[in-house]
């Protein structure tokens, strides 16, 4: 487990510490949720009289998947491949960009506290909602392929996925915009000399 937390918990340090690659992350993360809200959706909502994509509904049941797919026709199924294939990008870029702004905010905040989380390689776990994202669209793509073969434990495993996703980005969105509005307010008391700087403050 932990070859596979390590490279992902320095990568989160290194774009907290590298703004080319903090901006980078940035851009990929909401330049793919343009393309697949923007066009991708549309496109798709045309072909399908209204629908959204599986992926955009967050209240699914197995029943609710398959009533729905029987207006993808080969365009609409076409054009959601297209999506799913964007959407592997934005979960990882967007999960580093909010993992990245905690471990920026702790370092600032508290450097102690900074070095034991990055030592135990605990960022990759503010990646978490990545994985399940990806697992949802894996599915989707199982139960969207196969149909009219109905793969209804797909279907549910997708769903639960989908749950997991939305815990674990509310759970980094939250731990990471707390720490930035702590880091916020440290460096202001610490400009208006409120609070002395940490001797630490200067290595970082």
């Amino acid at each position: 487990m932990e070859s596979i937390a390590k490279p992902i918990s320095n990568l989160v340090v290194l774009a907290s510490q590298r703004a080319w690659l903090f901006a980078l992350a940035l851009v990929i993360a909401f330049g793919s949720l343009n393309a697949a809200f923007g066009p991708l959706g549309s496109v798709f909502a045309e072909l399908t009289g209204g629908e959204l994509m599986l992926d955009f509904q967050n209240r699914l049941t197995v029943d609710d998947v398959f009533a729905q797919l029987p207006a993808y026709t080969e365009n609409a199924r076409q054009t959601y491949y297209a999506f799913s294939f964007v959407d592997f990008f934005f979960p990882f870029f967007a999960g580093l960009f909010q993992a990245a702004i905690a471990a920026f905010s702790l370092r600032h905040i508290n450097r102690a506290t900074y070095t034991w989380v990055t030592e135990r390689n605990l960022w990759a776990v503010l990646m978490l909602a990545t994985l399940f994202d990806w697992m949802e669209n894996s599915f989707a793509l199982a139960v969207v392929s196969s149909y009219p073969d109905e793969l209804r434990t797909a279907a549910q495993l997708m769903i639960y996925a989908k749950y997991a996703k939305l815990s674990c980005t509310l759970m980094s969105m939250a731990i990471g915009f707390s720490l930035l509005a702590v880091a916020a307010l440290k460096w202001l008391a610490t400009t208006l000399g409120v609070i002395r700087p940490a001797a630490s403050d200067s290595e970082r």
